[in-house]
C-alpha cells in the first residue's frame, strides 16, 4: 500500500546535518605530566583557547615528563593526546625494553624503572581496598609486596592476523587502533611463543591468499606438553588448509591444533599430544583456547598464598568457586591435610576434563556445573563450607558475595583481575561484618595496567 498521507517532514525525509568539528581535536600545547592514571596512560590538563582547563590523557610518559601535546579524539571526561615532541623527561624514565614499545598497544609502562612501577602496582592494590572502605593507613598496612612476573614469562596470547595487499601481519594491535602490526621480538611472552609467530607467518606467506585472508586471530598457550593452537577464522578451511596445517604443527611440534569458525565449536585439525597442566602432581587436560593463569609465575604465587592461608584456617570442608580446570582445586584439597572440596564452574568443557581428572587422581573433589552470576549458592548450600575461595572473570562475583554476605562461611579468601570490581565485592562482604585481613597483589600482565590481588576475609564475631 502506498501511504499517499506520509507527512513529509518524517524522519526518513530529514536531510542529515552535517556533523559538528570539535575545535579542540588538534590543538596543540606543551605541559607537564602531573600523574599516571589506572590504564598506565599519563594524566594532565592543558589550558584551551578559551581559557578552560581541560583534562588530557597521554600515553608513554611519566609524573613530572614535559612534553608537547596534540588532541587526538575525544575521551571519556578528557581528550587523548599525542606526544609530537619530548621537552624534559623526568628522573623515573627508563629505555623500554621492546622495540615496538610506542607503537604496540600491548604494554603501557616499559618506560618506567622497576622501583616506580612496583610502587605504581602496589598502590593500585591499596587504592583498590581504599574503595572498598578501608582507611588509607590500614589499606597501606594490608597489602604486602607485589609478586610480579618476568620479563618472556607469559604463556598465553592471542596473536591477531591481517593478510592483505601490504603482507602478512600476525602480531598485536597498535595502540588505540586496530592496525595490526607485525612483533618479531616482544619481552613479555614466552620464547615457544614466538618461535610460533615466526613460524605461522612464514606457513601464512605460502598458503593461497584466499584461505589466508580467512584467519582472523590465533590463539596459543603453552602447556605442560606443548603448544595448544585455536585458529579463529571467517571461513571453514579446505582440505588442501587441512593437509597443510597438519604437516605444520607436525613440523612444528605442536600439541594440538584446533580450527574454529565464527561462533560454531572448534575442530581439531591436528592432535599429537594431549595439552595438559600439572596441579599438584595432577595431570588435567585443557580445552582449546581454555582458561590458565597467564604466568606460571604468577598461579605460583598465588597458589603458595592460598596453601599458606589453609594452613592457618585449617578448613575441613571448602568450596572452590569459579574453579575452572583446577588452578586452585587440588592444591586446596591435596595440600598438607586431604580435605574435602567442592568446585564449581559454568564451562560445560572446564568441568568435563576436571571431573576427568578428578576420577583419574582419585582426589578428594566434587564438581558442579553451575552459573554462578544467576544461580549463586545461597542459605543451606553454604551450610558446612569452613572456607569459601572465589576467583570470578573480569566481571567480578557480586551476586555470590550478596549470598555470602548472609550465608557465608567464617572465611573467605577471594582473588580478582579487576580492581574495580574486587573494590565493589569486597564493600558487599566488608558491610555484612567480614575484615580483609591480608592482601597479596600479583602481577601476571607485565608492564601493563593490570592487575590481580589475592585477599583472605574473616567473619567478625557477633559477641
Amino acid at each position: 500500500m502506498k501511504h499517499h498521507n506520509r507527512n513529509p517532514r518524517a524522519r526518513g525525509g530529514r536531510k542529515r546535518q552535517p556533523s559538528r568539528r570539535d575545535p579542540l581535536i588538534g590543538f596543540e600545547a606543551d605541559v607537564t605530566v602531573e600523574q599516571i592514571g589506572a590504564r598506565g596512560d599519563g594524566i594532565a590538563h592543558v589550558a584551551a583557547p578559551d581559557g578552560k582547563s581541560v583534562l588530557i590523557y597521554v600515553d608513554c610518559v611519566l609524573p613530572g615528563d614535559k612534553v608537547r601535546v596534540a588532541l587526538r579524539q575525544k575521551r571519556g571526561d578528557g581528550y587523548g593526546a599525542e606526544v609530537v615532541s619530548e621537552i624534559a623527561r623526568s628522573d623515573g624514565y627508563s629505555a623500554p625494553r621492546c622495540a615496538h614499545f610506542k607503537e604496540c598497544g600491548g604494554c603501557a609502562l616499559q618506560h618506567m624503572n622497576d622501583d616506580d612501577y612496583r610502587s605504581w602496582k602496589r598502590d593500585k592494590a591499596i587504592v583498590a581496598l581504599q574503595r572498598a572502605g578501608i582507611d588509607p593507613q590500614d589499606a597501606e598496612g594490608l597489602v604486602g609486596d607485589v609478586e610480579i612476573s618476568p620479563p618472556a614469562s607469559r604463556r598465553r596470547a592471542g596473536f591477531s592476523v591481517h593478510v592483505g595487499a601490504t603482507g602478512v601481519f600476525v602480531g598485536f594491535h597498535g595502540r588505540f587502533s586496530h592496525t595490526v602490526l607485525n612483533v618479531p621480538d616482544c619481552a613479555v611472552l614466552r620464547p615457544e611463543l614466538m618461535t610460533f609467530r615466526k613460524a605461522f607467518v612464514a606457513f601464512l606467506e605460502a598458503c593461497p591468499p584466499a584461505q589466508a585472508r580467512d584467519i582472523k586471530e590465533v590463539f596459543v598457550t603453552l602447556t605442560d606438553t606443548g603448544l595448544d593452537v585455536l585458529v579463529h577464522a571467517s571461513n571453514d578451511p579446505d582440505l588442501d588448509m587441512r593437509q597443510d596445517l597438519a604437516a605444520f604443527a607436525d613440523d612444528q611440534n605442536i600439541a594440538r591444533l584446533s580450527w574454529k569458525t565464527g561462533d560454531r565449536p572448534d575442530e581439531p585439525l591436528a592432535a599429537r599430544h594431549t595439552p595438559v597442566v600439572h596441579f599438584e602432581n595432577i595431570d588435567v587436560p585443557i580445552a582449546p583456547g581454555g582458561f590458565l593463569q597467564a604466568t606460571s609465575h604468577g598461579e605460583e604465587a598465588l597458589v603458595r598464598a592460598i596453601k599458606a592461608a589453609v594452613v592457618e584456617i585449617a578448613p575441613k570442608n571448602v568450596a572452590d568457586l569459579f574453579c575452572g580446570v583446577g588452578s586452585f582445586t587440588f592444591s586446596l584439597a591435596l595440600a598438607g591435610k586431604r580435605r574435602s572440596v567442592t568446585a564449581v564452574e559454568s564451562d560445560p568443557r572446564a568441568v568435563e576434563l576436571l571431573q576427568y581428572a578428578v576420577g583419574q587422581s582419585g582426589s578428594p573433589i566434587k564438581v558442579m556445573r553451575r552459573d554462578l552470576f544467576r544461580q549463586p549458592l545461597v542459605g543451606d548450600e553454604l551450610t558446612g563450607f569452613d572456607l569459601v575461595v572465589f576467583d570470578p572473570p573480569r566481571a567480578g562475583a557480586l551476586a555470590q558475595c550478596e549470598a555470602l554476605a548472609a550465608d557465608g562461611p567464617e572465611w573467605v579468601i577471594a582473588v580478582s583481575c579487576n580492581p574495580a570490581t574486587f573494590s565493589r565485592d569486597m564493600r558487599v562482604l566488608r558491610n555484612s561484618g567480614y575484615e580483609i585481613e591480608k592482601v597479596v597483589p600479583v602481577d601476571q600482565f607485565l608492564w601493563s595496567s593490570h592487575l590481580e590481588i589475592f585477599a583472605i576475609l574473616r567473619r567478625r564475631s557477633n559477641s
